[in-house]
This record gives C-alpha cells, structure tokens and sequence, in this order.
C-alpha cells in the first residue's frame, strides 16, 4: 500500500509561516512533508526549498513536532 502526501501549492508558504510562528508542528503534516520532499512529487524547486527548511528547523530543534 503506497500512502500519498497531498499538500496543496497554494499552501506551503502559508503553512511555513504558520509552522514557524507557532515553533510546532503536527506529526501527520510531518510526515506528509516527509514524505513529499523523498518522493519527489514537489513540482517546484521554491516549494522544494521551503520544505526542505522546515525539515531543517526540525533538526535542529527550532520547530517542535508534535503528536
């Protein structure tokens, strides 16, 4: 069973700036994230990028995921 991130467009950079005002992050969205970025299936390279910094921050603790 292949599970599929749906992350609208219009939405990363909305959903970036919430995520990084509030510092958290839902687990689901997390791993749709995730798994977006490793599937290949962000179509545009700034999509690629702000997501890719979302997951940084979460590396390094700047953004706490949450259950």
């Amino acid at each position: 069973m292949t599970t599929k991130a749906y992350i609208p467009e219009y939405t990363i950079s909305e959903l970036y700036l919430n995520i990084w005002k509030s510092g958290k992050i839902d687990r689901t969205v997390f791993q749709q994230i995730q798994y977006a970025i490793n599937s290949h299936s962000l179509k545009s390279s700034e999509d690629r990028k702000i997501v890719s910094r979302l997951l940084y921050a979460v590396r390094r603790g700047w953004v706490s995921v949450m259950d």
